[in-house]
This record gives structure tokens, C-alpha cells and sequence, in this order.
């Protein structure tokens, strides 16, 4: 491991616990002094935040934590992202491509669109973070205003999956002529990726940074080479 990744795991173990004490103070706390260490946006995002909510996660379904002590951490974590965005953020002022991220409009789990739209916004992406449970005709449009290059989509339970299907469908059938990259992710892409071409969508990715990678690569401009083939 390296010194980073052991610097990331050992806060990830104390913001846990900050976490399950429902210590907002102290999760700040620890990530302000990570943030001073050098540990950097994604880092803090994918080696902290992304595995700490997943603990909490696993502690409410052994019926450890209750439903409040995870909203409680769900909040904590939300207010910490917004706090080391803004002192990581940086922009350039001319956005090469363009996000719309929504969750469907039964799905509640949206930290992981947040984290995407943060970290895309640090390589230089416009986005526009629509969150949770967003009707699909209000979805479409904003899509028919925006036409964005992607469409970032959210389900982390089975039963949302339908919903999911039926929100590309309405998506690709009202922009036929200019169709976004329609990008899926949550719990049950983890388990199984080939889900997201069932189900309609172009792609999906395991995490945020990976994300970030596909779409920089499947949108990148052409190189010279490929302008003169």
C-alpha cells in the first residue's frame, strides 16, 4: 500500500467511528487535517467517504446502526463533501463537455452522482446536479434545455431498476435526433455490469474516478491521426 493509500485508510477508520458517533465536528476535523496531509479530492472521496458510507451502510442492515444514525451519516458526509470541494475546486472557465446526473424518481441514493459531478468539475466538465428522485418528465425537460453530451443515472436497489429502463427509454425516444451518452451506477451494476446494456444505457463504471476516465475517454477529440484516416 502506498503512503497515501495508508494515510487514506487510517482516516477512513476514524471518520468511520466519527461517523458512528454521529460527531459531525470530528469528521470535519479529519478531513481538514487529511486535506493538510496532502490527501487529495478523489482520494478523499473514493478512500474515505465512498468506503465509510459503505461501512455504515453494512452496519444498518446487521441492524447496528438505525435508519437515523445512516441518514445522520449520510448528512455528515454530504456536508463534508461540499467542505473539501470548495477548498479543492479550481476551473479553467471554459468547459470542454457537458452533465446532467439525476437520480430516478424513486431512488434516494445520490452521493455517488454528487462525488461524479464534483470530481468531473475538477477536470473541467459543466455539470448539472438535478439529485434525488427526479420525475421524468421534469428530467426530459431539462435534457430538451441543456442538451448535455451525458446523462449520468442512479439506482442502488433492484426494484428501481424498472423505473431506471423506463427513464432511458422516454429519455432516448423525446431526444431522438441528439441523444445524450446515457451513464448508469449503484449496487446492482457492481454485481452485474453487463446490467447497464440491458437495460439501455451506454455504460457504467464501479466508482466516480472511474467514471471520469470512461467518458474523458469516449469523448475525448479526435486526435490528428484519426481526422486524416
Amino acid at each position: 500500500m502506498t503512503a497515501a493509500g495508508s494515510g487514506a485508510a487510517e482516516v477512513r477508520d476514524a471518520y468511520v467511528r466519527a461517523l458512528r458517533d454521529g460527531d459531525r465536528r470530528e469528521a470535519f476535523r479529519l478531513i481538514d487535517e487529511a486535506r493538510a496531509a496532502g490527501l487529495d479530492l478523489g482520494t478523499i472521496y473514493m478512500d474515505v467517504f465512498q468506503p465509510a458510507l459503505r461501512e455504515v451502510g453494512r452496519l444498518w442492515q446487521e441492524n447496528a446502526l438505525t435508519v437515523a444514525d445512516e441518514h445522520l451519516a449520510t448528512a455528515i458526509t454530504q456536508a463534508a463533501m461540499a467542505r473539501v470541494y470548495e477548498q479543492a475546486a479550481t476551473w479553467d472557465g471554459h468547459a470542454r463537455r457537458t452533465l446532467v446526473a439525476a437520480c430516478v424518481d424513486t431512488e434516494r441514493h445520490e452521493v455517488g452522482l454528487r462525488m461524479l459531478c464534483d470530481l468531473l468539475e475538477c477536470a473541467g466538465w459543466d455539470t448539472t446536479y438535478l439529485g434525488a428522485t427526479v420525475p421524468v418528465d421534469s428530467l426530459v425537460m431539462m435534457l430538451r434545455r441543456r442538451r448535455p453530451d451525458v446523462l449520468a443515472l442512479s439506482a442502488a436497489l433492484p426494484p428501481h431498476l424498472p423505473r431506471l429502463r423506463d427513464t432511458i427509454r422516454a429519455v432516448r425516444l423525446a431526444m431522438h435526433d441528439a441523444p445524450p451518452l446515457v451513464l448508469v451506477g449503484g449496487r446492482p451494476f457492481l454485481e452485474d455490469p453487463a446490467l447497464a446494456a440491458r437495460l439501455g444505457a451506454d455504460l457504467t463504471a464501479a466508482d466516480a474516478t472511474t467514471a471520469v476516465r470512461l467518458l474523458n475517454e469516449r469523448l475525448a477529440p479526435p486526435t490528428a491521426a484519426s481526422d486524416a484516416a
